[in-house]
This record gives C-alpha cells, sequence and structure tokens, in this order.
C-alpha cells in the first residue's frame, strides 16, 4: 500500500467520525483517527521530508533490524487496520446497542455532592499526606515492584474533577466560604500536576475537566472549543517535551517558543511509529506471542512483589532484559495496535481492535444511565482514559495509571450508587405506608421522586 492510500482511509475515518460527532453527540472516534494521522502518517511523512529520524534507544543490547521507509510502511499498515477496524466496529456497535433507563437527575446528584463535600475534603487531605510523606518512605525500581506507590500522586487528576463538582453544585449566595474553598483546591491541584516527566497526569484532568465545561454545547460550539483546545494540547506536550532538556525559568518566551516550534517540526513527541516497528522485530523472534497473557496481566498487578517475587515485569523491554535498572526503565510506545500485535499478530489486531470498540461502546452506554453531571463526568474520564491506552506500550501499567488517576472519582460512583438505592427504597417504603389510605385527588398528587427518570 502507498501513503496516498492511508492518507484517503484516515480521511473517510475522520468523515465516519464527523458524520458521528454531529449525529450522536459523541466526539470519541476523533480520538483514534487523529491519533493515527499524528502519530502515524505525520511521524512517516516527517522521516521521508528528512525533518526527523527513527529513534534510537540507549539499551543493553541492539535486538532490532535496521530502521528503513519499508518497515515503516509495513508498521504503518498494522496501525491503520487497527484504526480502521476500531472505528468502524465502535461505530456498529454504538448504533445497535439500546440505551439504557436513567437513573437520576441534576438535583438528585447536586443533593449527594452537598451531602458528600466534607468526603471529598477529607480525600484531598488523604491525599496530601500519603502522597508528601509515605510516597518518601517507598523507594525502589518501578519496574520491580512499588510502582502502585508511585501512581498515587495521580490521584491529583480524579480529585480536580471532585472539587470542580463541589464548586459546581454550590451558588455564591448559598455557600461563599465552601465555594471559594474547592476553587482554590481545584488551582492547588492544578499547579502541582503540572510535571514534564509525567504529562498524562496534566492531561488527564484537563480533558475530563473539559467535557464537563462543554457538557450543555451544541457540537458546532464543541467543535470551536476542541479545536483551540487541541491546539493548546498539542502545544504543551511540546513544552513539557521541551522542558525534559531544558529549564523553562531560564529561557525567554521567544526561546522557549522556537524550541517548542522545532519539536512539533520534527514530530519527537510522535514516535509511536517507530514503536511499533520495534515491536515487529521483538515477536515472534524474541519472544512468543503472549496470546492474551498481557491483558491478563493487568489483573496480576496489584499483587506486591514482595508477596510474589516471580511476578511477571511489564514491558518486552524488561521482559527481555533491555533496561540498565541502574538508570531507569525507557522504552518506546508502541500504540495499542503494537500491544495487540504481541498478543498474537496481525489476527490479534483485528479481534482486540473489535473487541475494544464493543468494550467502549458498553462503557459509554453505563455513564449515560445518568441525567446529572455524573455521565459527563464517567464520559470525560473514559475519554481521558483512552488517550494513554492509545499511546500504548505496558499495557498493565497503563490501566494501573488510569486507576489510580481516577479512583476518587470511581469511590464517589459507588457511594452515589448506594445513595440512589436508598432514596428510591426510602421513596417505596413511603409509598407502601399510603396504601390503604385515602387517596389525593388526581390534580393535587406530589411528582415522585424518579418520576420521569425511565426511557420508554
Amino acid at each position: 500500500m502507498s501513503l496516498f492510500f492511508y492518507q484517503f482511509g484516515a480521511l473517510l475515518l475522520l468523515l465516519l467520525a464527523i458524520r458521528h460527532f454531529f449525529k450522536f453527540n459523541d466526539e470519541f472516534l476523533f480520538l483514534p483517527v487523529f491519533f493515527f494521522y499524528l502519530t502515524g502518517i505525520s511521524r512517516y511523512t516527517a522521516i521521508v521530508a528528512g525533518k526527523a529520524t527513527w529513534v534510537s534507544v540507549a539499551y543493553t543490547r541492539n535486538i532490532f533490524t535496521e530502521m528503513t521507509l519499508e518497515k515503516g510502511m509495513w508498521a504503518l499498515g498494522l496501525f491503520f487496520l487497527g484504526t480502521f477496524v476500531f472505528s468502524i466496529a465502535y461505530s456498529i456497535y454504538n448504533g445497535r446497542m439500546s440505551y439504557p433507563d436513567m437513573v437520576d437527575n441534576d438535583d438528585l446528584f447536586s443533593e449527594f455532592i452537598k451531602e458528600k463535600r466534607r468526603i471529598i475534603l477529607g480525600l484531598f487531605v488523604f491525599f496530601v499526606v500519603l502522597n508528601s510523606v509515605f510516597k518518601g518512605l517507598i523507594s525502589g525500581s518501578l519496574a520491580y515492584g512499588n510502582s502502585y506507590f508511585f501512581y498515587f500522586g495521580m490521584a491529583i487528576a480524579g480529585l480536580i474533577l471532585l472539587a470542580f463538582l463541589v464548586y459546581k453544585s454550590f451558588s455564591f449566595t448559598e455557600n461563599f466560604f465552601v465555594k471559594i474553598l474547592f476553587l482554590l483546591l481545584m488551582i492547588w491541584g492544578m499547579y502541582i500536576s503540572y510535571n514534564p516527566s509525567l504529562r498524562f497526569q496534566f492531561v488527564s484532568w484537563m480533558v475530563a475537566l473539559g467535557i464537563l465545561l462543554t457538557r450543555n454545547f451544541s457540537p458546532w460550539q464543541k467543535a470551536k472549543y476542541y479545536v483551540m483546545g487541541g491546539i493548546g494540547l498539542f502545544m504543551f506536550f511540546a513544552l513539557a517535551g521541551v522542558a525534559r532538556t531544558h529549564s523553562l525559568s531560564q529561557l525567554s518566551w521567544k526561546r522557549s517558543l522556537e524550541l517548542v516550534s522545532a519539536r512539533s517540526e520534527s514530530k519527537s513527541d510522535q514516535n509511536m511509529l517507530d514503536g511499533f516497528m520495534m515491536v515487529l522485530d521483538v515477536y515472534p523472534q524474541h519472544l512468543n506471542f503472549s496470546y492474551g497473557m498481557e491483558h491478563f496481566e493487568i489483573l496480576l498487578r496489584p499483587i506486591p512483589r514482595q508477596l510474589w517475587p516471580g511476578k511477571p515485569v511489564g514491558g518486552y523491554h524488561n521482559k527481555l532484559g533491555l533496561n540498565n535498572l541502574e538508570y531507569g526503565t525507557v522504552g518506546i510506545s508502541q500504540t495499542i495496535y503494537g500491544s495487540f500485535y504481541g498478543e498474537g499478530g496481525v489476527v490479534a489486531i483485528i479481534i482486540f481492535s473489535i473487541l475494544y470498540g464493543w468494550l467502549f461502546v458498553k462503557l459509554f452506554r453505563y455513564a449515560i444511565r445518568y441525567e446529572s453531571d455524573m455521565k459527563w463526568l464517567l464520559k470525560g474520564v473514559l475519554i481521558a482514559s483512552f488517550i494513554p491506552i492509545l499511546r500504548g506500550g505496558d499495557l498493565p501499567g497503563i490501566i494501573a495509571f488510569i486507576g489510580m488517576s481516577y479512583w476518587p472519582v470511581f469511590v464517589l460512583l459507588w457511594m452515589y450508587n448506594k445513595w440512589l438505592e436508598k432514596q428510591e427504597g426510602e421513596q417505596e417504603h413511603g409509598e407502601g405506608e399510603q396504601e390503604g389510605q385515602e387517596q389525593e385527588p388526581e390534580q393535587e398528587k406530589g411528582r415522585p421522586l424518579f418520576e420521569g427518570l425511565r426511557r420508554e
């Protein structure tokens, strides 16, 4: 296949994403399409134009064959295959799955958030103590244990989102102090979340918060903000990349912009195609296909290595001993489709792309059970989580990052479901006590709490 074929295919997928966006008000399909273009096609064209060179990693030994344009085209073809199958599968399943009954409304969720504001504040305090005190007591290689202690700092993403919900639920006239307090907590969380070496920590709350802020916008209004936000995120990633090698405080704004422009032009932060090419050399030449074991390792990751010294390490670079652990671990992300390839080659890319398309439709269907801001909170978390999943790498580690970033949201979701059950139970109990009593005139009846929340 030629580069033009993949460019034309990306255009068709973009048209599918646009149609899906305006028909369902669902921006999700833009992610895999733009990701393929930015990290696949753009990276390849930058190499062809001589603006960049293939990545080179200082592993303990070199097991990789020469990086050539032919090899890059093969990886680009597999990249497109996964993107195409995933996008089509998601679109088909989204059109065929039924919509669930609604379980709440804005008033119920606002009442719940107001009741739980002290718990959310307590989670912030818990985070500060845990991240400041206990994290310093933990040491050791992330590849060989203790990674979950390192990930505790990621929880700031979920806490920022919860603080926003409390801030939004109160008016200044209702409780000025609470509103200002949680606004300050949000600002503080945003400030400490910026870390050039952990760029996805910043993105994890920014994307989800953007979904919450634009929840009531029409697709056309969203499109304008998404374009501006996308440019901002793109520039942020480049700036964070510059900060990894330069001290921004010692650079002028002009010099910083020059470095950002140069980094963006070279596609240095978009080398996932290179990572995919490296995976093609690993499987099955140096490692057997894992046939689903990498996904199974997601369940094994929480087990402490102290309890299971022989627990498998994550990532082929660690499995093959390519990293010098004295200097930390290095790995070039291979996209999620590269991880699929490691599970079973080309066939696995097709199978897992279909399964992931079905899975994300199911997850979004769960989110839209809620009529309140909980729907947009969950949708934002899902979209933000899909970005590091698309990037790929050590899949169990990525899922761990997502879980540790949003565990405060998951705790709140569990509490909210329990609270709704209690509210519905109290209503049913109250209706039961009224049985046998003389009914009020029809026009004087009050509306039941959950009336009108179920879809026909």
